[in-house]
């Protein structure tokens, strides 16, 4: 995904920590510069919320499970 976006980042909207659980909304940013997702690059920036859930333990991430809305991803590639 970086070497596509290379400036790929998340912004933090809100976390929420439940034991050995993390859970978190966040909005990714990029602006894609190779082809991606079978897409090539139109010069414009990608912004899409995604909602991810980690399991922890040892204090190391050992699962970590997203949704995001891939059609709307998709669209924004496209331009």
């Amino acid at each position: 995904m970086t070497d596509a976006v290379p400036d790929f980042h998340w912004e933090i909207k809100e976390v929420a920590i439940n034991g050995e659980t993390l859970a978190c909304h966040s909005v990714n940013h990029g602006t894609p510069t190779k082809e991606w997702l079978g897409v090539a690059p139109t010069g414009a920036p990608i912004e899409i919320d995604e909602f991810a859930i980690y399991r922890i333990r040892d204090g190391k991430f050992v699962q970590m499970s997203a949704v995001h809305d891939a059609e709307a991803l998709k669209k924004q590639l496209a331009g």
